[in-house]
């Protein structure tokens, strides 16, 4: 009897030791508040994406661990789900917007990752833009650009005095016709099914910062983007420069585009200060795009000023405005502007992140 009550303590100390070595983080941020833009009445909205979302690792001995990342993007204005930004080709909905993910990872090889995940092209070249390429202010996405793909195994290397880089692999659509649904058959009819693949090298120590990507989405009839980013730090300020270049054929995760053979080149001039307790953001934006039917190069101006205002780490208020000066209404069309040769936006909200 007395051995079975001490085999049985031995077994829940242990258990409480394994208990010990897991932990499940809840994160998240909630932003909402008004925003003004050319041709619309005053709304509600956000500036950065509002979320929340569970994070988990589990200590598995000798510097390796398992981790698991879910999380939920929603409306905070109105409390909706967001949904994904790109069509699902296997016709279903995309409850997790966020990351949806399960993992491994090691102390002496870095970490790899399975589901849905951030997309490396996207997460690292937004960080040279001062708005984070959120809200009114912040930089014009490439048309060939996702914040997050679906059926991608990414890696993430470890980092070497500030050296690091990334790669993914995301699966297509269903390309076996005779289980495919309407959609994919679509896409494979017209030649735009393909795998994507994505490549990220960065450096980041002390006041300098450097990356360049190249990225290829899934189902895009093998549309690419390739982008640099550099910034300095100097006292209270940064100053970063960002570059990208995009080739669209007309298809993007599955879904068929207005325009056809696109060429987009991008560059991005972006100032932070840090200000009494908070910091001024700034940046100009110039694209240059050329359309299949277009004839001309049609060229974009944007101008973006805001100032965030720390109330404390995790809560702030902050201010953005913008001017976006397009050739014409064609050019303002392609990006998404509802066919205005200019826009003038003006954002004011408040974020807590927890």
């Amino acid at each position: 009897m007395k051995k079975t009550l001490i085999a049985l303590a031995v077994l829940g100390a242990a258990a409480g030791v394994a208990h010990a070595q897991s932990n499940v983080t809840i994160y998240g941020i909630v932003d909402t508040g008004f925003i003004k833009e050319s041709g619309s009445s005053w709304k509600m909205g956000e500036n950065v994406n509002n979320r929340i979302g569970f994070r988990g690792v589990e200590d598995l001995g000798s510097g390796q661990a398992a981790t698991f990342e879910l999380e939920k993007r929603f409306e905070l204005a109105d409390g909706t789900l967001k949904q994904s930004n790109g069509p699902n080709v296997g016709g279903k909905t995309t409850d997790w917007d966020g990351a949806a993910n399960v993992g491994l990872k090691g102390s002496n090889w870095g970490a790899v990752r399975l589901g849905r995940v951030n997309e490396l092209s996207t997460e690292t070249i937004r960080k040279f833009d001062p708005f984070y390429q959120y809200g009114v202010a912040g930089m014009i996405d490439s048309s060939q650009r996702s914040a997050r793909i679906s059926n991608t195994v990414r890696y993430d290397s470890l980092n070497w005095s500030g050296f690091h880089f990334g790669a993914s692999y995301s699966l297509g659509g269903n390309s076996d016709l005779d289980s495919a649904n309407a959609t994919m058959k679509n896409v494979v009819a017209n030649g735009a099914d393909n795998d994507g693949y994505a490549i990220s090298l960065g450096y980041d120590n002390g006041p300098l910062a450097l990356v360049g990507n190249w990225s290829r989405l899934a189902d895009s009839n093998k549309s690419s983007v390739w982008n640099l980013g550099a910034a300095y730090k100097f006292g209270p300020a940064r100053v970063s420069l960002a570059y990208q270049q995009t080739k669209d054929k007309g298809w993007k995760l599955g879904e068929q585009q207005d325009y056809e053979n696109a060429t987009e080149k991008d560059w991005l001039l972006g100032l932070e200060w840090t200000l009494g307790p908070g910091r001024l953001n700034a940046s100009v934006q110039y694209d240059r795009v050329n359309a299949q039917g277009w004839g001309d190069t049609k060229k974009l101006w944007k101008y973006g000023l805001g100032y965030t205002y720390n109330l404390s780490k995790r809560t702030s208020l902050y201010g953005n405005v913008a001017y976006t000066n397009l050739d014409d209404n064609e050019m303002g069309k392609y990006f998404g502007y509802e066919n205005r040769d200019s826009v003038t936006g003006v954002q004011v909200g408040i974020t807590h992140k927890f």
